[in-house]
């Protein structure tokens, strides 16, 4: 190999700056760091490698050594070429000299992977520790060294890029604490404060798909919520159908939770709604105009497993105290209670007190009590065509009192009900012949002038009718 290309190798200005030699040198000065964290190192080195190789190839010295013979040079040329040497060697001893500091200066590229706030820590802790360096070194440097100006100018362009890192992490920070503090909100059960927040600067202006669907997810419990809890601490009377309404707005608005976590939520509001039909059913049971009406509803009631057992029983109840408000109220007159009837054999009706004294066919009678103690043979003697008994009124009444009470308890069958018909229909018949043949206006007692037994029959083959209804409501099997 000719000496002088062995000069050229050797020698050449800033040749390892350019190549892979000077990074390693680099390196070597920070073996630890990480292959991450030397990326800006490794860019830097290789642009300030390029400008220092460019300003190399325009020194006269290596064209200079390629076409000179140094076996035949004279001292004069070899002095010349000396001094070229050192000043290129010093040269690259600074520039390796700055590099390596450049490589102990530690990261400035934040892993993307970390949360805002430890890259904002992190970029503004390069920041200042570039800035520093930079500072520092420049003024050694920079204008000295081949390249130095464009490895600087670098390092400036990265503390320009490395501020707009940080500006953006400082919103992505405030960005993240936004929504941090929203779901706390939520969690906390300030809905309004949640939704304020949402409709806030920075979160108003999110523009990223993902966290944009979040926010409307966060906004839509925050709705709900709000909404549910307005209605859920709402003071309800019974049967309220106002907040029955609003109820029910509110689940067609909702027919399903906005998330699962909100689904204990909708089942207590749609049993709150349940019980309050329920209630206004019961409550609607008491206006019912007819049976009909009133078995229908009232089977539905206790049909329906949502409804709560009381509300069972006071529709169980409604239907019978309908039942005792519509069927006739019938009882015995006072002012034949004690007394007694019987027609004589002439033919006339005779209620008040009668005496058969021993061995005579003569009774002794007396419209009341007092005139017995005062008449003791009696206001009047006749032979009657048929012994003295229970005044009919009276009977009529007592026995329809009985039936009555029979089938409107609870264990009272199909069978009792169609028996409580076909007395009324023959207590009704009888009663039509008895006024028939006494009359109306010369009743002993004026309340029995209004007395009926056919209404009462009339609403016994009502229930007959919606038998299955009836014994649905009252849980009877017979």
């Amino acid at each position: 190999m000719p000496y002088s290309l062995l000069l050229i190798i050797a020698c050449s200005p800033l040749a390892a700056l350019t190549g892979f030699s000077l990074w390693q040198a680099a390196r070597a000065a920070a073996p630890d760091t990480p292959k991450a964290e030397q990326l800006d190192t490794a860019r830097i080195s290789k642009l300030a490698s390029e400008a220092a190789a460019s300003a190399a190839e325009r020194q006269p010295l290596v064209p200079s050594l390629t076409s000179t013979d140094l076996l035949d040079a004279n001292q004069a040329d070899l002095d010349a070429a000396d001094a070229k040497l050192k000043e290129a060697w010093e040269g690259w001893q600074q520039a390796r000299r700055l590099l390596s500091k450049y490589a102990r200066l530690g990261p400035t590229t934040i892993a993307a992977e970390r949360p805002a706030a430890a890259r904002l820590r992190e970029a503004a802790a390069a920041l200042a520790r570039l800035k520093g360096f930079i500072e520092a070194e420049k003024q050694n440097f920079a204008g000295h060294v081949s390249g130095a100006d464009d490895f600087f100018a670098m390092l400036q362009r990265r503390e320009q890029d490395l501020q707009k890192e940080i500006d953006g992490y400082s919103e992505q920070e405030r960005l993240e604490a936004a929504v941090t503090a929203a779901k706390n909100d939520l969690e906390q059960g300030r809905y309004g404060p949640c939704l304020k927040r949402l409709d806030s600067d920075p979160l108003v202006r999110v523009d990223s798909p993902g966290l944009a669907a979040q926010l409307q997810d966060l906004r839509k419990r925050a709705e709900y919520r709000r909404a549910w809890e307005e209605l859920d601490h709402a003071t309800a009377r019974a049967a309220d159908r106002d907040l029955y309404e609003k109820i029910r707005a509110f689940l067609r608005r909702y027919p399903d939770p906005p998330t699962p976590a909100e689904g204990d939520l909708q089942a207590r509001l749609e049993r709150r709604r349940d019980r309050l039909k329920s209630e206004i059913s019961v409550q609607d049971l008491d206006r019912a105009d007819d049976l009909d009406t009133l078995l229908v509803e009232a089977a539905q009631i206790v049909a329906n497993d949502q409804i709560e057992e009381p509300i069972k029983k006071k529709a169980r109840r409604q239907v019978s105290d309908w039942l005792k408000q519509h069927l006739p109220k019938i009882e015995a007159p006072s002012s034949l209670l004690g007394k007694e009837e019987a027609v004589t054999k002439s033919g006339q009706r005779k209620i008040g007190e009668f005496y058969l004294p021993e061995g005579v066919d003569s009774y002794r009678f007396w419209t009341d009590k007092k005139n017995r103690n005062t008449l003791r043979q009696g206001e009047d003697q006749f032979t009657l065509a048929q012994p003295p008994a229970t005044p009919q009124y009276v009977a009529w009444a007592q026995s329809y009192q009985a039936a009555s009470e029979g089938v409107l308890a609870a264990e009272a069958t199909r069978d009792d009900w169609q028996q409580f018909a076909a007395d009324c229909d023959a207590w009704q018949k009888r009663l039509t012949a008895y006024r028939q043949q006494w009359g109306v206006d010369d009743e002993p007692d004026r309340s029995c002038r209004e007395w009926s037994f056919a209404s009462a029959g009339d609403v016994a083959r009502n229930v007959l009718r919606k038998w299955d209804a009836y014994e649905r409501i009252l849980g009877q099997t017979k």
